[in-house]
């Protein structure tokens, strides 16, 4: 009966001989070993919540989300249920950081202004669109960068914006389209260039041979690298013969103002590095810009968004 037992729990791989059967003295094995049991685990659906009206539809698509989706549509959602002023369209990613920055933590999101970046399945995700409608925003495709930086790349993506000898470069292509779209009729900037990130430090070379370039301006994120690329760019500038790299005081001064920090991906620096790179920015910056880096955090620039640009004048000192 033990043998005939055990021979049913090995073909079904409920246990294993361990030890060859010594046939001389018992048709049995020596000794066996249990089969760990695999039990699949069941994965709990989150609780659904009260959805506004625009996104009734994902009420079908919440058991079968992921994770990822689930976060991003319960903060849309709250962002929605809290009747927000949607009257003014900005880029995605000003719109994301005030979603998510708002409604949502630093564990889901790391850069809440990239929140959206990548996301494409499901029904309101897969339709940009609908999305772009949702939020009233829009996508602004960064303007090229290349050899021609400082020449008219496409409609409505011009780096050319006036005949001044200021060039003011920006870290990022949301916040190049915004300030580019938020200009006043009056200033001294020849040219508002995209720095694609850390790109700049390499590329300031290609303005060697424009001699309309007397000045340039840099605004970009208050963390480890946004720092690091107009340190080092100033540094190529010096050895180029080209002209100082200079901080937007006045843009900086209204991130400083409006911006709300947040876990930066970059780890803590020691005090010594923080403030050997926050000499670059305005003296009046340098403790709260320290604090930044010493802690790993991180203001993004997309908080000197679109609205806030055409709400106050004080940056325009930046352009003269």
């Amino acid at each position: 009966m033990i043998r005939e037992s055990l021979s049913v729990l090995i073909k079904r791989e409920q246990v294993v001989p361990v030890k060859a059967t010594n046939l001389v003295k018992i048709e049995l094995p020596t000794k066996i070993k249990l089969v760990p049991t695999v039990t699949k685990a069941t994965k709990t659906v989150p609780p659904m919540p009260r959805w506004h009206r625009l996104l009734y539809d994902l009420e079908d698509v919440w058991p079968k989300a992921t994770d990822k989706q689930r976060v991003r549509y319960v903060a849309i959602n709250r962002w929605l249920m809290s009747d927000p002023d949607r009257t003014t369209i900005v880029p995605l990613r000003e719109r994301a950081l005030e979603v998510f920055s708002a409604l949502g933590d630093e564990e889901d999101f790391e850069s809440p202004e990239k929140a959206l970046d990548g996301m494409r399945d499901g029904p309101l995700f897969g339709n940009q669109e609908r999305l772009l409608h949702l939020l009233n925003a829009v996508a602004t495709p960064p303007p090229l960068l290349s050899k021609q930086l400082l020449e008219e790349v496409a409609p409505n993506q011009l780096t050319r914006v006036g005949d001044g000898d200021l060039l003011l470069v920006v870290e990022n292509s949301a916040t190049w389209w915004s300030i580019v779209k938020a200009l006043p009729t009056r200033h001294n900037i020849g040219h508002v260039a995209w720095g694609l990130g850390a790109s700049f430090m390499s590329s300031i070379r290609s303005i060697a041979d424009n001699h309309e370039i007397r000045r340039i301006r840099y605004f970009g994120d208050l963390d480890l690298s946004g720092l690091r690329i107009p340190d080092s760019a100033q540094r190529t500038a010096r050895t180029a013969g080209l002209p100082h790299v200079r901080p937007a005081v006045n843009l900086y001064a209204e991130l400083f103002a409006t911006g709300r920090s947040w876990r930066a991906s970059d780890k803590a620096v020691d005090e010594y590095r923080a403030r050997k790179l926050v000499c670059w920015l305005p003296e009046e910056h340098h403790e709260a810009a320290t604090r930044l880096l010493t802690e790993g955090r991180r203001i993004a620039q997309e908080w000197v968004g679109y609205r806030h640009l055409t709400r106050t004048q004080k940056w325009h000192a930046d352009l003269v």
